[in-house]
């Protein structure tokens, strides 16, 4: 990339705008080939900077931003799932925004973050002195969204989320203009539900996409007109030419309708699921129009930002990114996914040049870049090379990590009464399933099986979420505590029960603390109602809380969508 060096005194840092969709497929732009998709601001960014060929990001969007955040492949972060509590990135990582900060930048976040759900973990705990979006993975609503969050407290609002997360970028550019600022502008679009105004799917249906594609393609229109608007901001308040804009997503695609020939898709080792778009956008800096076609990744931008600023890495810790603005790099880039624990079992490839391996089969980049022949048989030394080298890769990676939960902590001044949500239990032996917001299982997906227990973890958009189907003295669920301030518990249940399956008996042990009680009727099975169920004293430390069945059932003891513990006294 013909960049010249930043120059070493500068009156001002520049400022730096980073964009980031949510399931956005390299193919998901009309500057990648897709001649039915509307993209101009993409694709003007891409005119007026670098485009890169090659770029990519992990298979799914919360180890990709755990890169973003670090320049750190995602395993060393401590992330290591979208969720059950491995989205979380460990509290001793040090995040591009607090690099920043110390060269006087204003750092604002709007958007989705998923680098952590509990107040400890939350993006103003990392260095972001604003930020206005979610910490889980999605959310349900698109329209008048109601899991907000500002700066930790919980927000109404009304209109779009990707009108809503513009404005307050643009609002954010406006109070900051006379100092250096970073904004993290983190769209949860195009990622499901598909929720956007019928004009924009209109459009593509015309065009004979068909309606879930349309519906892609129609948010990616929506956001593309939201980044039009924000850079004109820039241009209005004077700051274009002193601002690096990049934009990428952060996975591979989940449309269908063009692919540009890559194979697989969001999750997928292959091009299809890992190879994203990205353009860098830096006036006097990037000359307009050039093309990278040297392999890249997400954990790059981190080293990239930092030169850009001025800023030293760093040095207490391996930064495997490598800055875009030097030249490429000889190396090979990992990419690997597995819901619980990596391995080689899991989905995984390693690109050295024009070869890749993926679990099984070996592919020439550059001869084949649709991943359609296996040269496995025919190159089996270099199949045996990189499977060598990713082995090497994954030891280090997992050397000395435990992939479960960390503990949640219990009595925080700022976050009191503190939840317990589904998707951090630990419920050993079970199965997993996923539920329509209907309520309706579907997609099981089957955890390691110990004993006969009957309990079920049932996803349905996190809020929603359930630990259900428990019958049996003894089926529970378990999650790992700090009790950050010893005292007295009042403790709530929210759970959905019918009438036929009341009365089951439950008990909860925090500690060596005990509470036990009956589960009364709800108006249905998912209609969740809060209970105050009694008090616990709690000692300060590290305990596991677990509930559980204490009788036999014929039904289920309850669908528990939550607990809380909320710190009332000494």
């Amino acid at each position: 990339m013909a960049v010249p060096a930043v120059a070493a005194a500068q009156t001002r840092p520049p400022n730096i705008v980073l964009i980031l969709t949510d399931d956005q497929g390299w193919w998901d732009v009309g500057r990648n080939g897709n001649t039915a998709i509307e993209t101009p601001a993409m694709d003007r960014l891409a005119a007026e900077g670098v485009s890169f060929q090659r770029f990519y990001a992990s298979p799914v969007c919360a180890p990709t931003r755990a890169s973003i955040m670090t320049g750190r492949y995602y395993l060393r972060t401590g992330i290591y799932n979208t969720r059950f509590g491995g989205d979380t990135l460990d509290a001793n990582e040090i995040t591009i925004a607090q690099l920043l900060q110390t060269r006087g930048y204003r750092t604002g976040l709007f958007g989705k973050w998923h680098l952590g759900h509990y107040r400890r973990f939350h993006p103003d705990r990392r260095a972001f002195h604003r930020w206005v979006g979610f910490t889980q993975g999605h959310v349900e609503r698109y329209f008048h969204p109601d899991q907000l969050l500002d700066n930790g407290k919980p927000v109404k609002a009304r209109g779009h989320l990707t009108d809503l997360f513009t404005d307050c970028a643009i609002d954010f550019v406006k109070d900051n203009r006379e100092r250096p600022f970073f904004l993290y502008l983190a769209y949860n679009v195009p990622h499901s539900p598909n929720y956007v105004e019928n004009r924009w799917t209109e459009r593509y249906l015309k065009k004979g996409v068909p309606l879930e594609d349309a519906q892609i393609y129609g948010m990616l229109s929506h956001c593309d007109e939201n980044i039009g608007r924000l850079l004109r901001t820039l241009d209005d308040q004077g700051l274009r030419d002193n601002t690096l804009v990049v934009f990428l997503s952060d996975n591979g695609g989940v449309s269908k309708y063009f692919k540009a020939g890559l194979r697989g898709q969001k999750a997928s080792a292959y091009e299809g699921g890992i190879r994203v778009p990205c353009f860098l956008r830096w006036p006097g800096r990037i000359e307009p129009g050039t093309e990278d076609k040297s392999a890249r990744a997400a954990m790059d931008l981190f080293p990239t930002i930092a030169e850009v600023a001025g800023v030293p890495m760093p040095k207490d810790r391996p930064i495997d990114g490598k800055s875009l603005l030097a030249p490429p790099p000889d190396r090979a880039l990992f990419h690997i996914w597995d819901r619980f624990q990596p391995s080689l079992r899991s989905n995984w490839s390693i690109t050295r040049g024009r070869h890749k391996l993926t679990r099984t089969e070996l592919f020439d980049l550059e001869a084949d870049p649709s991943e359609k022949v296996n040269l496995k048989a025919q190159q089996p030394e270099v199949a045996a090379r990189l499977q060598r080298e990713f082995e090497t890769w994954l030891a280090e990676m997992t050397r000395g990590r435990r992939f479960e939960p960390a503990a949640i902590e219990v009595g925080r001044a700022d976050d009191n009464p503190v939840e317990l949500h589904p998707s951090w239990a630990i419920v050993p032996g079970t199965n997993v399933t996923w539920a329509s917001p209907g309520g309706t299982p579907s997609k099981p997906e089957a955890l390691p099986r110990s004993g006969a227990s009957t309990v079920n973890y049932s996803f349905a958009g996190y809020d929603w979420d359930t630990i259900d189907s428990w019958r049996k003295p003894g089926d529970g669920a378990e999650w790992k505590l700090n009790v950050v301030a010893a005292g007295r518990y009042r403790v709530r249940f929210a759970y959905g029960c019918r009438a036929s399956a009341a009365g089951g008996r439950w008990r909860l042990e925090v500690g060596r603390s005990v509470l036990e009680g009956v589960v009364l009727a709800t108006p249905g099975r998912n209609v969740f109602q809060e209970f105050d169920v009694g008090e616990l004293r709690l000692a300060a430390g590290l305990v596991i809380a677990r509930i559980s069945v204490t009788q036999e059932r014929k039904e289920e003891l309850m669908a528990l969508n939550r607990i809380w513990l909320e710190r009332i006294g000494r």
